[in-house]
């Protein structure tokens, strides 16, 4: 029989009946409230225990989800003039900071654009950054105030503020060369900030900051204002008025002359304190560009050839060896004299002259003769008494110490070269320090520029007194130097524009050849003054130094001299020295007071040129000998036209003309 055919039994399945279904649902429900029942008291019994006897363990695991450290760079001390004025300080600042990961995707777009709208930034860089897979995204620097509070008011929980401090300084570009700058991270990088950025840089603060259950910040510590271990404050020698002057008369320099550069310190005879120590170009430490040359210190930076600023301290180691006294006299050999096969000339030839005449006439052969005579170790000597040839100290980053030959290896035409500023070199601050010792009665200083450094409570952590650094001579040969100095401004000097009314004025005007790639320039020229006044009863000594001058004239005693005048009188008048009544009716600077010496030396000033704007304001060349007409044009463009030869009789264009580059001027010489 087939499987198919059979017929089995229908399978009966029991039934529970309601009441069993019932019971097995209430035993279920009460296994699972009693584990319930047991789970809320196991957890009550664990809140208890971690309420009244936590373990470190827990302590610091809510401590870590509960705080976070933020670490803050404690306030930057500030940088002070003489009389306290502040040229660098910090100002805190707030920084603008987002979480990404609290920003839905979907109003990435929106919130980007309404804060490049407060923040005058670019929608797509802030989006960008909201989309990064970060807790914190920097979303702007540095806001203003008002600008930061503007975000906040958006209330987004993504959103916060941070406070950090910025420097600033608020003279913008007074002093920058000095004063340097910091920074992203706040270390000094260029002048005081830089040298003295151990005192001035403040320690860093970690601040506890709480957050919430989902990790933000709830408040921010930086707010608070706080001067925990906050950088200690520098006291310059600086007067920031004195600095301004200097800076000023400096552009007025840059744009009559055009020179690469020029510079200019003024230094307190006495104490040896830098009352401004000033450069051309400048630049603003608060918006640094990306030309780095501004930023040289010229004044400590650059070892220069003096040029005839140097026979001053030559005649001044003469005069203190007995080698000559003020009333000897001296053979300037018609002008041409040799030494070995080298010839030395003067520009402009002389007979027998005084020492004193040396000066005034800046003979570069009666300077050498007086070198030959002293000889190579004691020139040498007195040089580096007065202070060149070394660093001076000075807490400025990068100073040079100069050149000057070993007395042992010096040969004879080297010598001579020497006692004329050439082969020498040295830096505008050298020169000042070494001026400021003629006027000092023969004591150098050494140069001050902190007066000291003390902590937020005023507590001094370093203090510079005025230091003597050595008596170069005598007080006797400083006043008679000082003396032949007077004369180089006096009428028929080389100086006449370093004049100040009212005051006398001992200087020195220098132009020397500059080295260009090893060789001396056929027509680059550096153009210096130094002196000081009052010359009876010095107060201050300044040094103006003029790198290359491209238009009118190259001289020292054209292109520095004016600035030297406006600087020390505007300089004297801020100090409260009083001029001499007597002297109130001198003629001023650029009147030469009488007519001109025809025989003058290198220093001599021919007319200058002057450019009105439209062209050059020809002056009268009349009455000049064939090199000042050369002189008074070059660096013009005009196309000089020259006939004869001796002195110049007549000129077409005519005195007066204004005449563009390139246009012909007839000299006549007879």
């Amino acid at each position: 029989m087939s499987r198919r055919g059979l017929h089995l039994p229908p399978i009966e399945t029991p039934v529970e009946s309601a009441g069993e279904v019932r019971g097995r649902a209430a035993s279920r429900i009460r296994l699972i409230g009693g584990l319930l029942l047991l789970l809320v008291v196991l957890t009550g019994a664990r809140g208890v225990q971690l309420s009244l006897a936590p373990s470190e363990r827990t302590l610091r695991a809510a401590a870590a989800q509960r705080w976070d450290q933020v670490a803050v760079q404690a306030r930057r001390g500030e940088i002070l003039d003489r009389h306290g004025r502040r040229l660098a300080t910090s100002v805190v600042t707030p920084n603008i900071v987002a979480d990404p990961l609290l920003v839905d995707r979907d109003e990435v777009d929106e919130l980007a654009r309404r804060l490049a709208d407060i923040l005058g930034e670019d929608a797509s860089g802030i989006a960008e950054k909201l989309r990064r897979d970060s807790r914190y995204a920097r979303l702007a620097t540095r806001v203003h105030p008002a600008t930061a509070a503007r975000v906040e008011a958006l209330d987004h929980p993504a959103l916060w503020t941070e406070r950090e401090a910025r420097r600033f300084y608020p003279e913008e570009s007074l002093a920058s060369q000095v004063l340097g700058f910091v920074d992203a991270n706040g270390h000094g990088q260029a002048g005081l900030e830089a040298s003295l950025d151990e005192w001035l840089r403040g320690g860093t603060i970690l601040l506890q900051r709480r957050r919430d259950r989902r990790g933000l910040a709830v408040d921010d510590p930086t707010r608070a204002a706080t001067d925990l271990n906050a950088g200690m404050n520098v006291h310059t020698t600086l007067d920031r008025t004195v600095q301004r002057i200097a800076e000023r008369a400096l552009e007025k320099v840059m744009a009559r002359s055009a020179p690469d550069s020029a510079s200019a310190i003024v230094v307190d005879v006495r104490t040896g304190d830098v009352l401004a120590l000033a450069n051309a170009p400048t630049f603003n430490p608060n918006a640094l560009g990306d030309d780095p040359r501004p930023r040289r210190n010229h004044v400590v930076q650059d070892a220069i050839e003096a040029g005839s600023g140097f026979k001053p301290f030559t005649v001044a180691a003469a005069l203190e060896e007995g080698v000559v006294s003020p009333s000897s006299t001296l053979d300037c050999e018609g002008g041409a004299w040799y030494v070995g096969r080298t010839r030395i000339r003067d520009d402009h030839p002389h007979g027998v002259v005084s020492v004193g005449e040396v000066i005034k006439y800046s003979s570069n052969i009666c300077s050498a003769k007086l070198a030959l005579q002293l000889g190579g170790e004691r020139l040498m000597r007195y040089l580096r008494d007065f202070g060149f040839g070394e660093r001076s100290g000075i807490p400025l980053p990068g100073e040079r110490s100069g050149v000057l030959r070993s007395p042992e290896r010096i040969k004879p035409i080297e010598l001579a070269t020497t006692s004329y500023g050439q082969g020498v070199t040295s830096t505008p601050l050298q020169l000042a320090m070494a001026t400021a010792a003629l006027a000092n009665e023969g004591v150098r200083m050494v140069p001050r520029l902190v007066t000291r450094v003390e902590d937020v409570h005023g507590v001094p952590e370093y203090v510079q007194k005025p230091t003597v650094a050595k008596r170069a001579v005598s007080a006797g040969t400083a006043r008679e130097v000082g003396a032949m100095m007077v004369t180089v401004t006096e009428p028929g000097g080389t100086a006449t524009r370093a004049r100040i009314p009212g005051y006398r004025v001992a200087g020195k005007t220098g132009t020397a050849e500059k080295v260009v790639d090893g060789r001396y320039s056929p027509t680059a020229r550096i153009g210096s003054f130094l002196g000081f006044v009052p010359a009876d009863d010095p107060v201050i000594a300044v040094v103006v130094a003029v790198d290359e001058p491209t238009r009118g004239s190259r001289y020292g005693g054209i292109v520095a001299a004016p600035a030297f005048a406006e600087i020390a009188e505007l300089t004297l008048r801020h100090l409260g020295v009083p001029p001499d009544p007597a002297l109130l009716e001198a003629p001023g600077p650029g009147d030469t007071g009488g007519p001109a010496v025809a025989d003058l030396g290198d220093d001599e000033e021919p007319p200058s040129v002057v450019w009105d704007g439209e062209g050059w304001a020809l002056p009268d060349l009349r009455g000049l000998p064939m090199r000042d007409v050369l002189v008074a044009l070059q660096g013009t463009g005009v196309d000089l036209r020259v006939h004869g030869s001796g002195v110049a009789v007549s000129q077409d264009p005519p005195p007066g003309a204004v005449v563009p580059p390139g246009t012909p001027v007839a000299v006549d010489f007879r």
